[in-house]
């Protein structure tokens, strides 16, 4: 093995390979270089050991109480748990059949309670099914024909079956389930799914040996219940092990949140209608409804802390059964304490401007402020998960790892470190240790503060490392797809420069996840044999999503472009030209967008983009029912200097972009 030392130049995450210094891997304990290389590949290979050492949480107490809430400072005190979290999961659009594979989670809508609206080409659901794929028979261009195991009803009976589905990525939505870390295997997935699978009753009677055996199966999901035991119950207990519905949660939880409203602030409107019932003058009926509203909101406010209190109790018990990660634990009990914490305020405030300040307004004055402070407290209420997934990290689902060492520290990792008073992370693209383990400097790139009045820039700044007072960590980042150190370090230096930093969407922990972290799928380049017109059975949505655009390499021709740089109300067209205008690096290029004005004229014209300050977005759309991209472009520049029939430019976009034949 090559020898560590601070020349080293990069290291191969793609190998899944870090080095650990002596306090991460063994305390009080000598290691030689070569065996804790070992000993890190050995853990990845057979993935029985933690990947890292959680980083201790008693550092400068001062510090953490002036950044932390007391709730942080708790959780950050919690000892991390083996990663098998059922919450550390997304769901990603399959856009192409070849990512289908046995042994996967998949969901798709529901029978019930959906409808695709034909105008805006978007299906709309109350609710996902999930299923579990046992077998992928047949692969065709944007069809499919699986073997799935799920709930669903076979001659009148709902339970966990075997069903062979056919599917069609331009006619139905298809997504599947990824996770961060599975428990199990795909073999194992479907053995399990498989330990729980029943036979339909006109089957048992054929196969009666195997049906009795099946009845000696685990006995788990036996009847099916929409709150206990439901599809997506069944399907993360056979990749996870523990069965969750996050649909149930996500209910359960709006539900809670809309009683807690309705008799929060909304306690002042039932004192008035209690008041119009009681118009006479009766004392007793009149101080009972003076008195009731604020019971109401006291006794609203002590069954939600009882259920908040219940909620986090069950959570931090999951956690601690190795069910769930420190960082979902923290982000559900943010969102649950946060909420209520919300719903105090608003509440409490509400009502003091409604029994104080509303009876010296006018009734025309009185009753429409009343009802617009109710609508911003339900606004607020609601808001507050989302906001704080706003400011949540990228790499909130990675662990943290304490430096102790200085070598621990390689090229191309994402560190986080103290910048002015806050948490901050950059790309190391740099190492100046001069043999030091305690004390050194590195280079790393980050949006910075180049002086006190100036514009936030990413810059390539220094950053000295002591491992005595300073508070480091490193990302444990081998459970995302990673760039090779090498791409990680010539990704986030093409952004050195750049000043479009945004609080939401473009802080300094964005830049180094799209620098180190492999994001997308290239699915531009499908095309299908048969670009068919989308038949009468269509019930896919069209548009998928709309991502930032960073490097020119991002983009291709046929593309579906937006930015305020092509216009402001008419600022997205058809990319039909590329051309580079600097070879050191892709920020700085020229396009030509074929666009549709508000005239209802179709032109192209050219822009200059400077990605270091202009914003450039690419919309996309389901491949299965689009033309190939070069097609698009054809399509579009056929159509340029004439006028069009469409009243949007959505419309224009999509007789450019669909199986049509021009």
């Amino acid at each position: 093995m090559a020898q560590k030392n601070a020349q080293l130049p990069y290291n191969k995450f793609g190998d899944k390979v870090h080095r650990f210094s002596d306090d991460d891997v063994l305390e009080n304990a000598e290691s030689d270089v070569e065996l804790e290389d070992v000993v890190a590949e050995i853990e990845h290979t057979y993935n029985e050991s933690k990947h890292y050492e959680t980083a201790p949480c008693n550092e400068t107490a001062k510090t953490e109480d002036e950044a932390y809430s007391a709730l942080e400072r708790a959780l950050d005190k919690l000892e991390e748990k083996p990663k098998l979290c059922t919450s550390c999961s997304t769901q990603s659009r399959v856009t192409k059949v070849s990512s289908l594979e046995k042994g996967q989670h998949i969901s798709m809508p529901g029978n019930h309670f959906t409808k695709y609206v034909k105008a805006q080409r978007k299906f709309v659901k109350l609710y996902d099914h999930h299923a579990i794929i046992k077998e992928i028979k047949r692969k065709n261009g944007s069809s499919v024909t699986m073997v799935l195991i799920h709930f669903t009803d076979i001659e009148g009976k709902i339970g966990v079956y075997e069903e062979t589905k056919d599917f069609d990525l331009s006619e139905t939505e298809l997504y599947i389930v990824k996770y961060v870390s599975r428990r199990y295997k795909s073999d194992e997935i479907i053995a399990r799914a498989e330990s729980v699978c029943k036979l339909p009753k006109s089957e048992q009677t054929v196969h009666k040996a195997e049906s009795e055996s099946s009845q000696q199966k685990n006995n788990k999901f036996k009847s099916y219940n929409v709150v206990l035991c439901n599809c997506e119950h069944f399907a993360t207990w056979c990749v996870t092990g523990e069965g969750e519905s996050f649909q149930v949660q996500s209910i359960r939880q709006k539900i809670a949140n809309s009683l807690t409203v309705l008799f929060g602030a909304g306690s002042k409107i039932t004192k008035g209608i209690l008041r119009l019932l009681f118009i006479s003058s009766d004392e007793i009926a009149s101080g009972f409804s003076r008195v009731l509203p604020e019971c109401v909101l006291v006794g609203a406010a002590a069954v939600y802390l009882l259920y908040c209190i219940v909620i986090t109790t069950l959570h931090v018990k999951d956690y601690f059964k190795g069910q769930m990660c420190k960082s979902c634990l923290k982000g559900k009990l943010q969102d649950l304490w946060l909420t209520f914490g919300a719903f105090g305020l608003t509440s409490v405030i509400t009502f003091l401007i409604m029994h104080f300040a509303m009876p010296l307004l006018a009734p025309g004055v009185g009753i429409p402020l009343m009802i617009l402070l109710i609508l911003l407290s339900v606004a607020f209420q609601m808001s507050v998960p989302r906001l704080r997934k706003a400011f949540s990290s990228p790499f909130a689902t990675v662990n943290r790892v304490k430096v102790t060492n200085l070598e621990q520290i390689c090229i191309g990792d994402v560190l986080s470190h103290r910048y002015i008073g806050f948490k901050h992370i950059g790309i190391v693209t740099h190492l100046d240790f001069k043999g030091q383990k305690q004390k050194g400097k590195i280079r790393i790139v980050h949006y910075g503060l180049p002086g006190l009045l100036k514009k936030r820039k990413i810059i390539e700044d220094h950053l000295t490392v002591d491992t005595k007072k300073s508070s480091v960590y490193l990302l444990d980042c081998r459970t995302l797809s990673t760039f090779p150190a090498d791409a990680v370090v010539s990704r986030a230096r093409s952004r050195v420069g750049e000043t479009k930093w945004n609080m939401f969407s473009n802080r300094s922990d964005h830049c180094s996840y799209w620098a180190k972290v492999q994001q997308y799928d290239d699915f531009d380049d499908i095309s299908y044999e048969d670009n068919r017109l989308a038949s009468s059975k269509t019930q896919a949505s069209l548009f998928i999503e709309k991502r930032e655009i960073h490097r020119m390499d991002e983009l291709r021709i046929g593309d579906v472009v937006k930015s305020d740089v092509i216009g402001t109300i008419d600022d997205t067209g058809i990319l039909s030209v590329i051309r580079n205008l600097d070879n050191r690096n892709e920020r700085k290029f020229e396009i030509e967008v074929i666009t549709y004005s508000f005239l209802r004229n179709v032109s192209g014209k050219k822009y200059k983009i400077n990605l270091d300050k202009d914003t450039l977005y690419v919309k996309k759309y389901n491949p299965a029912q689009c033309q190939p991209m070069e097609q698009r472009a054809v399509n579009a520049r056929n159509m340029k200097d004439k006028t069009g029939s469409w009243m949007t430019t959505e419309g224009f976009i999509e007789y450019c972009i669909e199986h049509k034949s021009h």
